[in-house]
């Protein structure tokens, strides 16, 4: 049986469960800081979407903003969920990975809607709040 030191500390490899957890938390910090991102830029720019496309435009600056952040988490956009009762209201569902975990988490869109002269109407940003569940947490196959 080895001993413990502070050389083993350093150099013993993580377990499959640390290397989960350690994904688990790095992620949910992206999240808040992708969230804070994107809802200062919409907002700074006063970055409008169609009504009906907002959740799909939403998700993929949310890909984008990931892509751009931390080349080793790759992120796609696995649905897209208006609530039909509240239709300034979207869930988005997305895959991804890091080179340790696979993973999904959601994000909630929630819009204001302003009606224009036309008729359509066009939707602003007014939250982005991320659910990450660490059961949602998958050691990756290799």
């Amino acid at each position: 049986m080895s001993e413990l030191t502070v050389e083993n500390l350093l150099t013993d490899p993580l377990t499959g469960k640390e290397l989960v957890e350690k994904s688990y938390e790095y992620i949910e910090k992206l999240t808040r800081e992708c969230a804070r991102f994107l809802i200062e830029d919409f907002n700074t720019t006063h970055r409008k979407f169609d009504q009906k496309s907002y959740p799909t435009e939403v998700g993929n600056s949310i890909v984008q903003w990931f892509a751009k952040r931390d080349k080793n988490v790759r992120l796609s956009v696995d649905s897209v969920n208006v609530v039909l009762q509240q239709p300034n209201s979207a869930h988005i569902r997305f895959k991804g990975n890091t080179k340790d975990a696979d993973f999904d988490m959601t994000a909630t869109v929630g819009t204001f809607a302003v009606p224009m002269s036309d008729g359509r109407l066009l939707s602003f940003v007014k939250t982005l709040v991320f659910s990450v569940e660490k059961q949602n947490f998958r050691r990756r196959k290799t």
